[in-house]
Parts: structure tokens; C-alpha cells; sequence
């Protein structure tokens, strides 16, 4: 279920060169999975929401995050949460619905 793209300290200075582009990311208290999302408009600004607590409180604790430029960001986090919840029975733990 990873997404297409290399992990990253959840880190001011690595957020801040994330894509400013559609996509989905995945945050991770170490290796452990714990939130996908997507965005429209900017994987950065959606994980900057995050890094600085805009987004509750859940994601805050991540330390490692991914991301993949998609053409179509919510069909693939509804991909990716569909593939986690068949591996997994249920979905992560701060993703509290399917989109």
C-alpha cells in the first residue's frame, strides 16, 4: 500500500520542497502507518496543514511521510484505504472514514 514516492522525515525543511501538485500522501509514526490523504491543489500546503496541527491532532505525532502526484488524488486515497482496510480489517488510525 506504500504510495509512489520516497519517504521522508515529517520535517519543516523537507515539506517545504514536497510537490506543489495534486496527490495523495501518507503519514507515518515510524514505520507504522497511520494517515493517507490527497489534495487537489498541494501535497505541500495539505502536509504543511499537518506539520503545524491545522488539520487535529491525530497527524501531528507523524514523523515520516510520503507523497505521489496523481491526476486524480481521491480515487487514489480511496484506492489506498480500500487496499489497507482488506490487508488490515480496518483503516488507519487517524483516517476515520473512507472518502
Amino acid at each position: 500500500m506504500p504510495v509512489n514516492g520516497n519517504k521522508l522525515a515529517f520535517a519543516k525543511v523537507n515539506v517545504e520542497n514536497a510537490p506543489d501538485e495534486p496527490g495523495v500522501y501518507v503519514l507515518y509514526v515510524g514505520g507504522h502507518l497511520i494517515y493517507y490523504g490527497s489534495t487537489e491543489k498541494s501535497i505541500r500546503s495539505r502536509l504543511q496543514d499537518h506539520l503545524a496541527g491545522r488539520e487535529g491532532k491525530c497527524t501531528t505525532v507523524a514523523t515520516v511521510y510520503g507523497s505521489e502526484v496523481s491526476l486524480n488524488p481521491l480515487r487514489r486515497e480511496r484506492e489506498l484505504l480500500i487496499e489497507y482496510k482488506s490487508a488490515y480489517g480496518v483503516l488507519p488510525h487517524c483516517n476515520n472514514k473512507m472518502p
